[in-house]
């Protein structure tokens, strides 16, 4: 290993056969980041298999380091054979929190049928979010395209450069400009996606090349969903709390809201 701590290869390699004999051959993870513990959570078995199936699919070549991560999941820097970059999103399998995700998942008409047990609800949302993600771009909503799902792994386009993410609104200066595109994000997301994001805020907004693009969708739920009207509230909410801190003159929830189903 270097001196700066970075995870080689070998490392998971050696995980992959604790687990099933002879699989060397696969690569998932290389050095990178000097505080990442190979030892956390995330890499259990069952998802060390999931990220083997993928790579053979050739849907990425191998892992750096973490890119964000957060209670419900880790999103890693992929790379694929031909030197792109991917985003890869692995939800934690053991992470009780999710039972709190119940409120987005019943009652949208898209997923009426809910297995018990935590692995089977993580699984879900990341079915979710994947099925959000791909109804968003298929309405050219500004937004990571995705590529692939399987068990608790969704793979999808990579928002930055170079593994460094796009910085999100709360980190950079916003215009008016800004506040009246998210709106207007907001509004095709409702009117020609069906969906409503219901966890929007600056943590979820990347700026990248002056551009607003929005992530995060695994709360998003259909319009049909019967919270969806409050949910709406709430990120207009958010948006309008977030732009007037800046001082930016926003709409009252009432316009706003009516710019949004309009």
């Amino acid at each position: 290993m270097s001196d700066n701590g970075d995870i080689d290869n070998y490392i998971v390699e050696k995980a992959l056969k604790r687990f099933e004999h002879n699989r060397d051959e696969n690569r998932i993870l290389r050095k990178r980041s000097e505080d990442y513990d190979i030892r956390e959570e995330v890499f259990d078995k069952p998802t060390l298999m999931t990220l083997n199936e993928l790579m053979t699919s050739k849907l990425f070549k191998y892992l750096n380091g973490v890119v964000k991560a957060g209670k419900e999941a880790r999103i890693y820097w992929g790379v694929r054979a031909d030197g792109t970059d991917v985003a890869v999103k692995i939800y934690l399998t053991d992470n009780v929190e999710f039972r709190k995700r119940l409120p987005y998942i019943i009652g949208d008409p898209r997923f009426k049928r809910i297995r018990k047990g935590i692995r089977n609800l993580v699984q879900l949302w990341a079915k979710k979010e994947y099925s959000n993600l791909k109804k968003a771009i298929c309405n050219n909503i500004p937004c990571p395209k995705p590529f692939a799902v399987k068990n608790n792994v969704l793979v999808m386009e990579f928002i930055g450069k170079e593994g460094i993410s796009a910085p999100i609104l709360g980190d950079v200066d916003v215009t008016e400009k800004d506040y009246l595109e998210l709106l207007s994000i907001i509004h095709d997301l409702y009117r020609n996606a069906h969906l409503v994001h219901s966890d929007l805020s600056e943590y979820n907004v990347f700026k990248h090349m002056d551009n607003l693009i929005i992530f995060d969708f695994g709360s998003a739920v259909d319009i049909m969903h019967p919270n969806a009207e409050d949910f709406l509230i709430r990120d207009i909410t958010n948006i309008n709390h977030f732009f007037s801190k800046r001082q930016i003159d926003t709409f009252s929830i009432e316009e706003s809201l009516k710019m949004v189903k309009r």
